[in-house]
């Protein structure tokens, strides 16, 4: 099924997944303002030791799914780290197939989902973890409270599906620090982990290398993104993130996630802010030792 011929069908066939507005001249305004292929080649990462997505939220200006899913193809990367902004915890069956099935039609699949809140609510979060069991999850983005763990060790356990703790900026009185993290999950399930977010630990006066270096294989997923000394977001690889440094070091410690590429500014258009800091990428990759 062709691009035009998927959009037009998917908009008749996928109730519930947010495509109640995607009517034939909506679908048609939506191509003409997309381009027919990325302007940046995502085959130039095949060859990487990572794999690379996105965070969702950097397209959080397109919560109609058509239109998110024409930006997503836009941007050419293979996997994504939803959140709940495209796909709700609350959503039916049907509307997970269904957005699964129109993200796989342009050859993307969900790694991750989140940042989602934990507590010591086990049935709360038994919920999350059954949702992330249809949508196929690696990972649970996450910022739980301390007492979440007893629960979350027990629904790691029993669904395979690994927490990453999401570090924010120097407003998180709990997760800023890469030691507060390590001190709550040292003696936990190893699928219990961090979720490296490099701008926020820009924003936090803390090294994102020495983050990744100290947090070792509790490393399960990474967002790029990257802050100057100001603490203004700049598009990856042009603030203050080594990005030769960091791909090292998470060699390092042996990780073998996604790398979900996040970028909160411009959002009425990232894409194309988001084609540089791939360059910017690819160019890093390529000057690893």
């Amino acid at each position: 099924m062709d691009r035009r011929k998927f959009l037009r069908k998917g908009c008749s066939g996928l109730a519930g997944v947010t495509l109640s507005s995607c009517g034939g001249g909506q679908v048609s305004k939506v191509e003409k303002a997309a381009p027919k292929a990325a302007a940046f080649p995502a085959s130039v990462l095949a060859h990487s030791p990572f794999q690379f997505g996105f965070q969702s939220y950097s397209l959080r200006h397109f919560l109609e799914t058509a239109r998110f899913v024409k930006e997503a193809e836009r941007l050419g990367l293979g996997w994504v780290e939803v959140y709940n902004g495209h796909l709700s915890v609350q959503a039916s069956d049907e509307e997970i197939n269904s957005f699964k099935k129109v993200l796989g039609l342009i050859g993307v699949r969900i790694n991750a989902f989140g940042v989602e809140a934990f507590s010591r609510d086990h049935a709360a979060n038994k919920r999350i973890f059954q949702f992330g069991e249809k949508l196929g999850l690696e990972n649970l983005s996450a910022n739980p409270a301390g007492d979440a763990f007893e629960s979350l060790g027990r629904l790691v356990n029993e669904y395979n599906i690994r927490i990453a703790i999401h570090n924010h900026g120097p407003e998180d009185e709990q997760w800023r620090r890469p030691e507060w993290i390590m001190e709550a999950v040292k003696n936990l399930d190893p699928r219990i982990g961090a979720c490296v977010d490099t701008g926020h630990y820009l924003r936090a006066d803390v090294d994102p290398v020495e983050a990744i270096r100290m947090l070792g294989t509790r490393v399960l997923g990474v967002h790029l993104k990257d802050f100057d000394a100001d603490s203004q977001e700049q598009i990856v690889g042009q603030g203050r993130l080594d990005l030769v440094a960091t791909f090292e070091a998470l060699v390092e410690v042996g990780f073998k996630g996604v790398l979900s590429l996040e970028f909160e500014a411009h959002k009425e258009d990232p894409v194309p802010h988001m084609w540089k800091g791939l360059k910017a990428i690819a160019e890093a990759l390529q000057r690893m030792s």
